[in-house]
């Protein structure tokens, strides 16, 4: 009869001590088995005392006969890194749009991006730190923690304070640039406006070292300048309009001031001063003051309007070419001043109705409680009451500025330094002068009894 073999058993570790696996070997020829303190017992000398799992090491003991996992240390987790999430494209160079028909408008790159202040560009989501593990000798293994998010902060973005979004700190262009946004606060263009640039829609200031080339057209919220001609194109700015040599064919609006060599064939529009080397055939409307000084300082041909003073060395030309000039808006004035004493009259009507309620309701209110819905016509009507009060004092007060204005308009004038030719309308207000001989130099202006007069 075979002697009695007893049963053996082994635990395999993995290098790094994160599992233990027991494996046991049946005993044969009646020979002892394997017992739980055994087992135990290699454990311990094993260090393996972290995360075992008793139920898996009883259950073999058992069956006699498996290999089974006894022990499983817990990996570290490691942070993750902080990164940020773009509420913008991140784009450079152009990008042509499509309409719904599949056009492309090839003066429309879409190089431009405006942005206001105060807008969100990216979140920034912090690093985390991770977690650390234990093998199954219960041996802390480090985690890696996660580092921050690498910000690279360009030009006109700021951190908010709370560290969690990055935002423009100014308005303007919003432009990605390598590995970070920028805002830019003016655009310059180097070369002229043309298909390499496209039309131009700014919410800052514009510089142009070249031309605005034919076709295109160039709109700023800020200043427009331009170091060579405007030809055949529009310029629309909020402030100032600078040109250092010419409009040609144009259309010019600023609502600040303008300054431009010469003007050929253009529309110029602005609500303060204009200076000028010389006007031709031209239609030009200024808030302020047209200044056509220097060089032969000329306005002819076309029509001019000016709501203060002209100062220029000659009107006309030799050729007697029709030239209109228009100084102040007593005619815009007076309409307005109409509509608004129509509009007095009736707030004052409205007002005398109101105070009739108010008087009403408050003397019923004396003698019992008013019903809500009366109570509330009360409150409405004594609001509305207090509106109508502010509307007529603000009526009365744009009268009297409208009144004011109309009687100081005949104090405009054209200082001529030159000469004015025949064919030259010049218009003060309601009077007119037609210039049928050549004269100058002097001023242009109304005389106490109305007249338009050359002096």
């Amino acid at each position: 009869m075979a002697d009695p073999i007893p049963g053996t058993f082994k635990i395999d570790i993995d290098d790094k001590y994160m599992t233990a696996i027991l494996s046991i070997e049946p005993p044969k020829n009646g020979g002892k088995p394997v017992t739980e303190a055994e087992i135990r017992q290699d454990m311990a000398l094993k260090g393996i005392r972290y995360n075992v799992d008793n139920m898996a090491v009883k259950t073999a003991v058992e069956v006699g006969s498996m290999s089974v996992q006894i022990a499983k240390g817990d990996p570290p987790v490691d942070g993750r890194n902080g990164y940020l999430v773009y509420h913008f494209e991140r784009r450079s160079g152009a990008q042509m749009k499509e309409d719904e028909f599949g056009n492309i408008d090839y003066r429309d790159l879409g190089l431009i991006q405006n942005i206001e202040q105060g807008v969100v560009v990216a979140d920034i989501f912090p690093e985390t730190p991770g977690s650390p593990g234990r093998d199954i000798r219960g041996v802390v293994i480090q985690q890696y923690p996660g580092k921050p998010a690498k910000l690279n902060i360009g030009n006109g973005i700021t951190m908010s304070e709370d560290g969690k979004h990055l935002l423009t700190s100014n308005p303007g262009n919003l432009r990605w640039n390598k590995d970070h946004f920028v805002v830019d606060k003016e655009i310059v263009v180097s070369g002229d406006v043309d298909l390499s640039v496209g039309n131009i829609d700014f919410i800052g200031d514009v510089t142009i070292k070249g031309n605005v080339n034919e076709g295109f057209f160039v709109k700023s919220m800020g200043n427009i300048s331009v170091a060579g001609n405007v030809t055949g194109a529009v310029l629309e700015a909020q402030g100032n309009i600078s040109c250092r040599l010419g409009f040609v064919s144009s259309k010019i609006t600023a609502h600040g001031d303008i300054s431009v060599n010469f003007g050929e064939n253009s529309e110029v529009t602005c609500d303060g001063s204009i200076k000028a080397q010389s006007f031709i055939s031209c239609t030009v409307c200024c808030g302020g003051p047209l200044n056509v000084a220097g060089g032969k300082s000329v306005i002819v041909g076309g029509k001019y309007t000016c709501l203060s003073d002209i100062e220029v060395n000659y009107i006309g030309s030799d050729a007697y070419v029709r030239t209109l000039v228009v100084l102040g808006n007593v005619a815009v004035l007076a309409e307005e001043l109409g509509e608004l004493k129509k509009k007095l009259k009736e707030y004052e009507g409205q007002l005398q109705q109101l105070e009739l309620v108010c008087t009403t309701l408050q003397q019923q209110k004396k003698i019992a409680p008013l019903p809500p819905e009366r109570d509330e016509m009360l409150k409405r009507s004594i609001k509305a009451k207090f509106g109508h009060m502010g509307l007529i004092k603000e009526t009365h007060d744009r009268i009297a500025e409208i009144e004011h204005e109309i009687e100081n308009t005949n104090d405009l004038c054209i200082r001529l330094k030159r000469a004015v030719f025949p064919g030259v309308t010049v218009r003060i207000n309601n009077s007119q002068l037609v210039v049928t001989t050549k004269s100058g130099p002097g001023t242009i202006a109304v005389n106490d009894e109305g007249d338009v007069v050359i002096r």
